[in-house]
């Protein structure tokens, strides 16, 4: 019985962590539509959003591949040099 009771939190774990990383993954790509759309709506460069943002250029290319997931520190870091406002509902 013992196992069961451990099998049971670690799935609760694998539910919660699956979970978190859902809406981390569906948090960071709704920024990331802003910020490419301020960006393309502003006609900034990436070296310039690069530079004023103090992130890579990589960075900013990688924003538009469907597999790569931004660290939440880089895209708020974009927001802010674009003056796009995060509220948190």
């Amino acid at each position: 019985m013992e196992n069961h009771k451990n099998w049971t939190k670690i799935k609760e774990s694998l539910t919660y962590a699956s979970e978190v990383r859902e809406k981390l993954i569906s948090l960071s790509a709704k920024l990331t539509v802003a910020i490419l759309n301020k960006q393309k709506s502003e006609d900034i460069s990436n070296t310039d959003l690069a530079m004023k943002a103090q992130v890579s250029e990589k960075s900013i290319v990688n924003l538009t591949k469907v597999d790569d997931v931004p660290s939440i520190e880089v895209l708020i870091k974009l927001a802010l040099a674009l003056d796009i406002e995060i509220n948190i509902v």
